[in-house]
């Protein structure tokens, strides 16, 4: 058999019409390289087997052993595909909604979805856009006055000018962060990334041909540990500050230590600051506001957060100056653009950003403040309050994928074991507030009653 009088076989009678020898030879060792085929209804049992490129016969079977048999293709995926492991946050979203779905009663404390409503003016100025027409393609990069009015707000934020032509528009942070993967890691390449560190990191890194090198980042960013992790082949370093799920937030001399070392090294960064204004203290430092520091970061961040906007998918990237013009050729390759008439609503959104982002920042500071005590007067339970985002990250002295399963199953609390976000996460509970006081108050009774269980 020749491997290309093989492919999109699917029937007995396919095979007869091709295959005249009475006998197929079948080699088993391809398995993995080739097209894979399942063959049922023989005997009662499902019989895998590879139709193309055999170099020694493994098995035999005749024609007539395929009488009455069904052969369906079972192609193989590719590695980037097939090897990719869920989201933990996304999976135990999932289990939350069919869990509720099916009429349990679930306390989500799990997920980083907020559960504020988007402004009323924001939804308006998306369908006053739509109700105009704007439902067509719009520009890879985006809108000229939503990158204007990123580029404003970041250089009042950060202290340095943006031209808005260095802005691209995303659908939402986590595209923004594969944007710049995708434009600095080539096939073998490292990128240091935090651990504890958000889901997404790694696995963006590896579906751009890289390999995500773990740092311990628990209690900040070590330029020590940074410099022992770079080996020839790293490229890039992933920063997040303020930080998902330790809510760590990255001083000026954390930031200044990872600059030298990326300096030192002809490193690039990507700053995620996703949650840069959700900040309960005093503001945020920005790594692009070092000196230097420009030239080789890029800028994730997102609308999701700081406006109760995750549903939209609205997020950008801002590459290091004259880099959008490269980049943008993957976005008009991948998603083309993001719809204008979400666009429009982001310009709206940061028309409001004064008066709608201390609101948001209230609410969840005053939760954070009310669940932060209440957790560290459980026994075995050590929570400080979050300087920044809407987690607590509180270490309990027990393991914690037992505790977080014991008050899903017997509480109906969902909470993320730490150690979804990495080692560096051992012993800690990811506890998200993006739910409403009612519940808070009621998860936080029932977790006071159930305790950690050690």
């Amino acid at each position: 058999m020749k491997a290309r009088e093989t492919r999109g076989l699917a029937t007995k009678n396919r095979i007869n019409e091709v295959y005249h020898p009475p006998m197929i030879d079948l080699n088993f060792s391809a398995l993995q390289a080739h097209t894979k085929l399942a063959v049922s209804g023989y005997n009662g049992t499902t019989v895998p087997f590879l139709a193309a490129g055999f170099s020694r016969p493994f098995h035999r079977f005749s024609q007539d052993s395929f009488k009455g048999s069904r052969m369906t293709a079972v192609r193989s995926l590719a590695a980037r595909v097939a090897t990719l492991q869920p989201s933990a946050t996304v999976e135990m979203s999932e289990r939350v909604r069919n869990a509720r779905a099916a009429g349990k009663r679930i306390l989500g404390l799990s997920s980083g979805d907020p559960n504020i409503p988007t402004d009323p003016r924001i939804i308006a100025a998306a369908e006053r856009s739509l109700r105009r027409g704007d439902t067509l393609y719009s520009a890879p990069a985006g809108l000229l006055p939503l990158r204007e009015a990123i580029a404003g707000r970041e250089a009042r934020l950060s202290g340095i000018a943006i031209d808005p032509a260095d802005v691209l528009i995303t659908p939402g942070g986590k595209f923004a962060v594969l944007a710049a993967l995708m434009a600095t890691v080539s096939e073998g390449d490292e990128v240091l990334v935090p651990d504890p560190g958000w889901v997404s990191y790694g696995p963006c890194v590896s579906l751009c041909g890289g390999a995500p090198v773990a740092v311990p980042c628990l209690n900040g960013y070590d330029a020590v540990r940074l410099e022992s992790a770079i080996t020839p082949r790293t490229r890039a370093i992933i920063v997040n500050s303020p930080a998902n799920p330790s809510t760590h937030v990255a001083t000026q001399a954390e930031l200044q230590a990872i600059l030298a070392v990326a300096e030192r090294h002809d490193l690039w960064i990507i700053f995620d600051q996703v949650y840069a204004e959700m900040n309960y203290a005093e503001a945020i430092p920005r790594l692009q506001s070092l000196p230097g520091a420009r030239a080789r970061t890029f800028i994730a961040d997102s609308l999701s957060k700081t406006f109760g906007m995750t549903g939209w998918r609205i997020g950008m990237l801002i590459p290091p100056p004259g880099l959008a013009k490269a980049i943008v050729r993957f976005i008009g390759h991948s998603i083309y653009c993001v719809p204008p008439f979400v666009q429009a609503a982001a310009i709206e959104a940061f028309n409001l950003a004064d008066e709608i982002i201390p609101a948001i920042r209230e609410t969840f500071r005053k939760r954070i403040a009310v669940a932060a005590p209440r957790l560290n007067n459980v026994q075995g339970i050590t929570c400080a309050a979050s300087r920044a985002t809407f987690y607590l990250f509180p270490k309990v002295a027990a393991d914690e994928r037992v505790v977080a399963k014991r008050w899903l199953d017997e509480g109906g609390i969902a909470v993320l074991p730490g150690s979804a976000f990495g080692d560096g996460g051992k012993t800690f509970l990811r506890i998200s507030l993006a739910c409403s006081d009612a519940e808070l108050d009621e998860a936080l009774t029932r977790i006071e009653r159930f305790g950690i269980g050690a």
